[in-house]
């Protein structure tokens, strides 16, 4: 069994089909790479832009409490604050009313100067009073201690006092190891509540969550206190290994958040920004749609190309190969044909054009070949007729000078039978029955010449046989040869048998004598020649043979061996055919 190593190479349609998929592959290839690297472009200016909105927003807010500072640092060195903290004593009652009006008016002002504030109160124990914008009350001696325990207050900070945010200055500014007591401080309480809706203001999509995160306070979007945690640990254990990126991707209860955070030194604050990154990433989702899409259409753009590969070039090609496998095997009556008006369509004319001309030359040839044939059994007969003649002659004058006048009317009657056979029955085709009675008087005439030297002996036919259609003289030049090439020289005990032999519907004509002895190779030389109609010396037996393969087909014919006498047996094989 032959291997095929390259199963593409067998057939036009696969490597039509290979080519286009090399020619599709690149293109694939180039849209994959451009779908990756514009998905990574814009998960990175997504992040960038998430980025740059949180910082913008810390310094954003930076400022306005910057602003807010500069403005309550200001306001430490009123004049009307100074007085009443400092020289009370010098100042009537009226003169304190005004000077605290004056206060709130101020207060009021700062308080108003930014909707991060929520009131501003100053503390004076001094006049042991409490001053905000909007109103003044009795001096809170604990309120007092407990904002100048909070911690330092020798700058600005945002504290968490309780549960508020603060921004808290005293003055005189004291250091952290100094006992000496403040003459008043000023504390700005701050809008949790603005600040909740500056968080919210930032969220894109309902999914983001915000946290403002520091050791004093922290302030969220969403209520998911569980997730807010786990954000800021996995934040914080980042920075502390080197993993401070501004945007990153954290898992988290196997989902993907997209990250990012900035610092603030001013609040000592993170704010963190997060959002699921199906989220963020869901208006990419129609570029992957559109990318499938495309993949889509390229299977489906392949898969009708190689429909219509199949149908309009493969299937007239195989159509076409399996007619000339059809002739090859040598049936030239294909015809195809092909409904589109195209080159195959040209092709196939051509073809069945072809194969008429073929067959019209096999007519020709085997017409030729039969007719070569009958000029040659017409030659052989001719030149059977003068030597069977002579010889008949020469007998006839010898019965006549011995005066056997009975032999002479039987010899003249079987030679008029023979003649009358030879040339009035111009068919090529005679019933077994008359070939049969023909070659026993042909037998007879020459048992006569050989008179006293050759016996010969017929069967009888079997029954059905005679009808049997055979071509004409096929047994008298088996009889012929048997007598002139091995019973020739015999002088006496000569022996000539025809005989018959029928299994099922094949049927055997043998001639068989006891002439000549003849070896093996000999025997295998005869048939041989029987095979062929290029030899050089045409015999009857060849001709016998030939005609008998013409007439019943190519199990029949002639062979020879050799008999059990040790001269030559000949048989002729022919298959009965249905209906005689």
């Amino acid at each position: 069994m032959k291997l095929i190593r390259n199963p593409w190479k067998k057939t036009a349609l696969n490597r039509l089909i290979l080519s286009f998929i090399c020619i599709l592959l690149p293109l694939y290839t180039l849209a994959i790479v451009i779908y990756n690297w514009g998905i990574g472009t814009l998960q990175t200016e997504i992040s960038n832009s998430m980025t740059s909105q949180v910082s913008q927003y810390f310094v954003g807010l930076e400022n306005e409490f910057s602003r807010i500072q500069s403005l309550q640092l200001d306001y430490l060195s009123d004049t009307n604050l100074n007085a009443l903290a400092a020289i009370p004593e010098s100042l009537n009652s009226i003169e304190k009313m005004q000077k605290i009006l004056s206060l709130q008016q101020r207060l009021n002002a700062i308080r108003n100067s930014s909707a991060y504030i929520k009131e501003v109160y100053t503390y004076i124990p001094a006049i042991q009073k409490t001053i905000s914008a909007l109103s003044v009350s009795d001096f809170d001696s604990e309120i007092y201690g407990e904002l100048m325990n909070l911690q330092s207050l020798d700058e600005v900070q945002v504290v968490n006092f309780r549960g508020n945010m603060y921004m808290v200055v005293a003055f005189p500014y004291l250091l952290p190891t100094s006992n000496r007591e403040p003459i008043y401080i000023v504390a700005i309480e701050l809008s949790m509540d603005k600040l909740q809706q500056a968080l919210q203001g930032m969220r894109n999509i309902p999914e983001e969550g915000l946290i403002f995160s520091s050791p004093q306070f922290t302030e969220v979007t969403n209520p998911d206190a569980e997730l807010n945690d786990k954000i800021v640990q996995q934040l914080i254990e980042g920075r502390g290994t080197g993993q401070d990126e501004a945007a990153r991707i954290l898992n988290i209860d196997s989902q993907r958040y997209l990250t990012v955070h900035t610092t603030s030194r001013f609040f000592g604050a993170l704010l963190i920004k997060y959002v699921p990154e199906s989220a963020v990433f869901q208006p990419l989702e129609k570029f992957r749609n559109w990318f499938l899409w495309f993949a889509a259409v390229s299977l489906t753009i392949t898969l009708i190309y190689s429909l219509y590969l199949y149908q309009y070039i493969h299937k007239p090609l195989n159509r076409l190969v399996r007619a000339f496998r059809k002739v090859e095997l040598g049936d030239v009556s294909v015809q195809i044909h092909h409904e589109s008006r195209d080159e195959f369509q040209y092709i196939y004319t051509r073809f069945n054009a072809m194969l008429d001309n073929l067959k019209s030359l096999i007519d020709q040839v085997y017409k030729q070949q039969i007719l070569t044939q009958r000029a040659e059994l017409k030659q052989l007969q001719s030149q059977i007729n003068p030597h069977f003649l002579y010889n008949s002659f020469f007998i006839l004058n010898t019965m006549t000078r011995l005066r056997d006048y009975d032999q002479v009317e039987r010899f003249a009657n079987q030679l008029g039978e023979y003649f009358q056979f030879v040339t009035r029955n111009q068919s090529d085709e005679v019933p077994l029955a008359k070939e049969m009675q023909h070659a026993k008087v042909y037998a007879e005439i020459q048992e006569m010449r050989f008179v006293n030297r050759v016996s010969v002996s017929f069967d009888e036919l079997p029954e059905n046989g005679g009808h049997v259609m055979v071509p004409r003289l096929i047994l008298q030049p088996l009889i012929e040869n048997a007598f002139e090439h091995g019973l020739e020289k015999k002088s006496k005990d000569g022996q000539l048998d025809v005989r018959f032999e029928l299994e099922g519907r094949i049927l055997r004509l043998i001639v068989e004598d006891n002439g000549e002895w003849i070896d093996d190779e000999g025997i295998a030389r005869m048939n041989e020649s029987l095979k062929t109609l290029e030899n050089e010396e045409k015999t009857a037996l060849i001709n016998i043979h030939h005609r008998i393969r013409l007439k019943f087909g190519n199990d029949s014919g002639l062979a020879l061996t050799r008999s059990e006498w040790g001269g030559v047996q000949a048989t002729i094989t022919i298959e009965i055919q249905e209906g005689g």
